[in-house]
């Protein structure tokens, strides 16, 4: 009987340990990493509210990183572009749940190539030799989808042009105005989300090139979160979008205006541009 009644009371601490147990949400660093925690913490505590455990937010110095975290369960769910949610998923330690939408209503957005309108860059032929700003390797809008732009009209990004990755969108207009680069790869909308950071962006500013439609930005959770919280997670992000002051928060970080069911098929683009890019969905680390 007594070793019946510590079993139960073992497992009666575990639970309760379990219940109170801070989930991390994760996000990549699209900008300078304190700031995006600082900027996104009103989120961490309504979720904290909804889901009846505390929220803390995580991001780390590349996108890799959250990935990462997402695979070994550190990270509990993230806000991640589609690449990422690629890589992470690919492991079969995390599943997407929920794609958002962007400012259109559409479950997308695109990458555009930026140039100084000062400077005699008007397509991608014209980038040959030339220095690029490019996000992370293993963003979507900062590198994957423009840089095969840039690939697919014969220009080696190894020997016709110069690479430097910034770490950050904002890193990347900030680099491109100060002319440290002559063009970077970037999402749609930059200029109006970046125009109080840098007020003369868009005077300074044109778009060379756009790809096609990428997938939104994907809600990823790890699969060591147990499936309870998995559907509270997904239902709550649903119930959220009818709370304004949330949603606009969304939309002036991330230009997420709602969520809608994950759409596997889109994603298969976003393979085929990787394949482009000879990237090895199995060795990126």
């Amino acid at each position: 009987l007594l070793a019946i009644t510590f079993i139960i009371s073992i497992t009666g601490c575990g639970n309760k340990h379990e219940k109170e147990k801070t989930l991390k949400l994760g996000f990549v660093p699209l900008k300078n990493n304190e700031k995006l925690v600082e900027d996104t913490e009103p989120i961490a505590k309504k979720l904290s509210e909804k889901l009846g455990r505390k929220v803390e937010i995580f991001t780390a110095s590349s996108y890799i990183g959250v990935v990462e975290g997402l695979n070994s369960g550190s990270v509990d769910f993230a806000f991640i572009p589609p690449f990422s949610s690629l890589l992470a998923t690919n492991k079969g330690t995390a599943k997407n749940i929920l794609t958002a939408k962007g400012k259109t209503g559409v479950p997308g957005y695109k990458s555009v190539i930026l140039a100084k309108k000062s400077s005699n860059i008007n397509n991608i032929a014209d980038l040959r030799g030339k220095t690029l700003g490019f996000v992370d390797e293993s963003s979507t809008s900062g590198y994957i989808y423009p840089a095969s732009m840039i690939k697919n009209k014969g220009i080696d990004l190894d020997k016709d042009v110069k690479i430097l990755f910034t770490g950050g969108h904002d890193k990347s207009v900030q680099l491109l105005e100060l002319g440290d680069v002559d063009a970077i790869g970037t999402f749609e909308g930059v200029l109006d989300k970046y125009s109080k950071d840098f007020p003369n962006i868009k005077e300074d500013l044109k778009v060379i090139a756009t790809s096609e439609l990428i997938p939104g930005v994907t809600v990823t959770v790890s699969n060591s979160l147990d499936n309870e919280m998995q559907k509270k997670t997904k239902e709550t992000l649903i119930s959220m979008q009818d709370d304004k002051e949330i949603m606009d928060l969304f939309t002036k970080l991330f230009s997420i205006t709602g969520f809608e069911e994950v759409n596997e098929q889109s994603y298969n683009n976003v393979i085929e541009v990787a394949k482009t890019m000879n990237v090895d969905l199995e060795k990126v680390k």
